[in-house]
């Protein structure tokens, strides 16, 4: 937060101050806050997309609330910057989709107990030892994101090794796209390229990675044998049961 910022009481959160941000207007970061309603599109596409077999896609179902709960977060933080209550509901979703998604493949990637034990360690460390270096102010936000990251890329790396990198292709573009989300997200205050800057390219690149990154995902759990028909034994005539491995 800049000096001037900081004596005229504005933004009334601890979060940074954007090449965009006006005070007195509403959106106070229009382009920042219009862009984040493509996580908004995100979430009813896969609301649509598993509202016939929610069971057999649990992660995403489970993902999706805490996806709109830092969609109106931010919206509402990149509008208004009138509190700190729309800074937290920003971030810390994020920060809790990040933790659930490594868990999710560590745990899918891990042979047994002890090995997604250890991997899973291993991305908390990357995840969360970042926080305790000291860095620049500017650059820790972005640095943090890229450490969280990396802590998702780990363990979804070795899965798809496992798995013979099938539908490998969509985790690729997601860390395109994230790459290229990171980078808008540093350049904002740095490049007069855009009047508005950059941030708004962070929000729409990101949303491109979280899109790549859940449909990962959605085919993961339906290609073959996730779901597989299995019949009961000691019931003549039952009816075949879906199991999902």
């Amino acid at each position: 937060m800049d000096i001037l910022a900081l004596l005229s009481g504005f933004p009334k959160d601890s979060g940074p101050v954007y090449r965009e941000t006006i005070e007195g207007r509403l959106p106070v970061e229009p382009f920042n806050t219009v862009s984040n309603f493509l996580f908004l599109a995100i979430i009813i596409y896969f609301v649509w997309k598993i509202r016939r077999n929610h069971r057999q896609h649990l992660f995403l179902a489970f993902i999706l609330p805490v996806l709109f709960i830092g969609f109106i977060g931010g919206t509402l933080y990149h509008a208004t910057r009138s509190h700190e209550i729309w800074l937290l509901l920003d971030w810390v979703p994020i920060l809790l989709l990040c933790l659930a998604t490594s868990v999710y493949f560590c745990i899918k990637a891990g042979k047994n107990p002890w090995s997604r034990s250890a991997l899973l360690i291993l991305v908390l460390l990357l995840m969360f030892g970042i926080r305790f270096m000291d860095l620049p102010r500017n650059i820790s936000i972005s640095v943090g994101y890229i450490a969280a990251a990396l802590g998702i890329i780990l363990p979804i790396a070795l899965y798809l090794y496992f798995t013979k990198y099938l539908y490998g292709l969509w985790v690729l573009l997601a860390v395109i796209s994230f790459s290229l989300a990171i980078w808008c997200r540093y350049l904002d205050v740095r490049s007069d390229f855009f009047p508005m800057g950059t941030h708004w390219l962070w929000h729409s690149f990101g949303a491109l990675a979280v899109f790549f990154l859940m449909y990962y995902i959605y085919l993961d759990r339906n290609s073959p044998g996730k779901n597989d028909i299995i019949r009961i034994p000691n019931a003549p005539g039952s009816v075949p049961q879906l199991r999902g491995k």
